[in-house]
């Protein structure tokens, strides 16, 4: 085996990695902040299922390297950002929707390519791989189009905060390097797999770019003054009655003997001894 080739291997297998690694400190947020905010779990499912799959078709085609332990190791982390994602989610009901569903495609292809290499489906080995190929390419593109999901959100709020743009461009670089790989090694599912996902992840990678998300800025003293005063009520004061000296009779001092007014909740009369 050529040089050239454990070199692109290792740059596949380094780029993935990373494109694994990329949803980890969004993960982290979620982790310490106890929330999801805007994270997709569209995304995260889809990436889960890549991973299992392609890790066994890296089992039926005999591609232990760089095939089956990279994803391996993608399923690993896959799982543990579900994980950490469902812990925190407040949909928990559409959360175990997504991931049970996923899960029964997960066992159903498990089983299918277990059962396929045993022989106990009659199939040979190359038709088995067929199969599960085919099933790759479909889960293939889930973690690129799943961002797609936001489409609407995205293009009504201009922002494209919901896209995850790490992952995106990590996958775009990683999926080039598998379609080079694909074509060297004459597979057909790998090169179009990674060419189609490599697409899919230009086109996020743009988006994000077209709809910028601006951070919020904390506003200062001044502008907060000034948006304070445009909410001020406004108050209508009206001036006290003048009093009127002609209607007032003469100032008389009060003795012991007259009697105390207890109505006037600010006079009290003191005799003194």
């Amino acid at each position: 085996m050529s040089a050239g080739l454990q070199v692109l291997k290792a740059l596949a297998t380094g780029c993935t990695i990373t494109m694994f690694l990329s949803s980890v400190p969004a993960i982290r947020h979620i982790d310490k902040a106890h929330d999801t905010d805007d994270v997709a779990l569209f995304p995260l499912v889809g990436l889960w299922l890549n991973c299992h799959m392609a890790m066994l078709y890296g089992v039926v085609t005999a591609n232990y390297f760089p095939f089956f332990s990279t994803f391996a190791l993608g399923t690993l982390l896959s799982m543990v950002c579900l994980g950490v994602y469902f812990r925190w989610t407040t949909a928990r009901s559409c959360a175990t929707k997504a991931i049970g569903a996923a899960f029964v495609a997960v066992a159903m292809c498990s089983v299918y390519t277990i059962l396929g290499l045993t022989g106990i489906t009659g199939q040979p080995a190359d038709k088995v791989a067929n199969v599960v190929g085919y099933i790759v390419t479909l889960a293939s593109l889930l973690p690129y189009v799943g961002p797609f999901e936001t489409i609407k959100t995205v293009v009504k709020t201009r922002s494209g905060a919901s896209i995850p743009v790490g992952m995106c461009l990590a996958g775009a670089t990683a999926n080039g390097i598998w379609t080079v790989y694909g074509l060297i090694i004459d597979d057909m599912f790998v090169y179009i797999n990674g060419g189609a996902c490599m697409a899919v992840g230009l086109v996020q990678v743009a988006l994000y770019v077209i709809f910028w998300p601006v951070q919020k800025s904390v506003p200062s003293l001044s502008e907060a003054s000034s948006l304070s005063d445009n909410f001020v009520l406004p108050v209508k004061m009206t001036a006290p009655k003048s009093l009127d000296t002609a209607n007032v009779g003469p100032m008389i001092s009060p003795t012991c003997s007259d009697k105390l007014d207890d109505t006037s909740p600010t006079f009290v009369q003191i005799c003194s001894p």
